[in-house]
């Protein structure tokens, strides 16, 4: 069951001629429980889609749906309900300089008029879920940068939302810092149930915690699918330039002016077939000669994902019943010469 729906989305700033279209059409839907994410290059729209879902932006046409609701027809009051059941954690932390850590967490429940007996004690218990009891009285500046954004997260959460929206909640913060930053995001979604967008540039964030991802370009929805379908077997020019940058892999070789001598190969093993002898069957059963020039196995959320990329050496007709015979495994491959 869809918890967001989108419907024809579109948004411009400006007006007439100098009016720029940033969003163009968008259609996409997120179920519960479910962690949905957006990747793009910097101005493809990601971060105008998602201040759309909680309406921060109006859009210029189409619809939002939350839970069945179309945003673009709440009154202001219904809006600000509608906002309490969504969380919301931003790249540049936006926390209150002048708060402690503890003051930020309650500055939501404040402002929602949560009863004040009742206040210190949640906030106890948020500061306790992102790990930073001990931190209570630290103001911003006293402060990691990861420290900060586990700061936004408590806050985030503070009104018990359904639905949390991450804008590129990793983009200010070191490697280390990111994986420790994904690691709780994802607890989180597994203790509460919520449902989780990720505003992302990063296709290693995607793949780290998502579930089902769209790729973002001017605009425009270019490709959407499961993480592993979209990562193992990219469509569109972005997708591959994504993956590229991740593997280092396959057209870089080309690019680099690695000459091949037979059929240079990528291809992507998904899940047990990870730890098949592929090189090994593709000798044993067409007396080829597969040379790996690069193998690389990570993960994509819980599933392990491996990529080889092959000069497939021998009988040109022999390349062609071998690769058709990766094909009806339902092993994607890509022919890169």
């Amino acid at each position: 069951m869809a918890i967001i729906e989108i419907k024809g989305l579109r948004k411009s700033f400006g007006k007439g001629d100098k009016a720029l279209e940033v969003l163009r059409g968008i259609d996409l839907s997120v179920g519960e429980g479910e962690v949905y994410g957006v990747v793009g290059l910097s101005g493809a729209g990601k971060s105008t889609l998602v201040r759309c879902i909680n309406r921060l932006e109006r859009p210029s046409s189409g619809q939002v749906f939350i839970d069945g609701k179309d945003v673009m027809s709440l009154s202001d009051r219904q809006l600000r309900d509608a906002r309490r059941s969504m969380g919301m954690i931003f790249q540049s932390f936006n926390l209150l300089s002048s708060r402690t850590a503890a003051g930020n967490v309650a500055f939501p429940l404040e402002a929602a008029g949560v009863d004040k007996t009742l206040i210190p004690a949640r906030v106890s218990e948020l500061l306790e879920l992102v790990g930073l009891s001990d931190k209570a009285a630290s103001y911003p500046a006293q402060l990691s940068g990861g420290q900060k954004q586990r700061v936004g997260i408590a806050r985030a959460l503070a009104n018990n939302p359904r639905i949390l929206l991450c804008d590129e909640a990793t983009s200010a913060l070191d490697p280390q810092t990111t994986a420790s930053i994904l690691v709780l995001i994802s607890d989180i979604q597994k203790r509460l149930g919520l449902t989780v967008v990720v505003i992302s540039h990063e296709m290693q964030v995607i793949m780290e915690i998502c579930d089902r991802v769209a790729v973002m370009e001017r605009g425009e929805v270019v490709e959407e699918g499961s993480v592993v379908d979209v990562f193992s077997s990219p469509k569109h020019p972005v997708t591959r330039g994504f993956v590229e940058l991740i593997l280092k892999s396959g057209s870089r070789f080309l690019e680099n002016g690695y000459a091949p001598r037979g059929r240079l190969l990528r291809v992507s093993l998904i899940g047990e077939g990870v730890q098949e002898p592929f090189a090994g069957e593709l000798v044993r059963l067409f007396g080829l000669s597969p040379v790996i020039l690069q193998a690389h196995v990570d993960h994509i959320k819980d599933t392990p994902f491996g990529t080889l990329v092959i000069d497939l050496l021998g009988d040109g007709g022999k390349a062609e019943e071998a690769i058709r015979w990766i094909r009806e495994k339902g092993t994607a491959v890509e022919v890169l010469n």
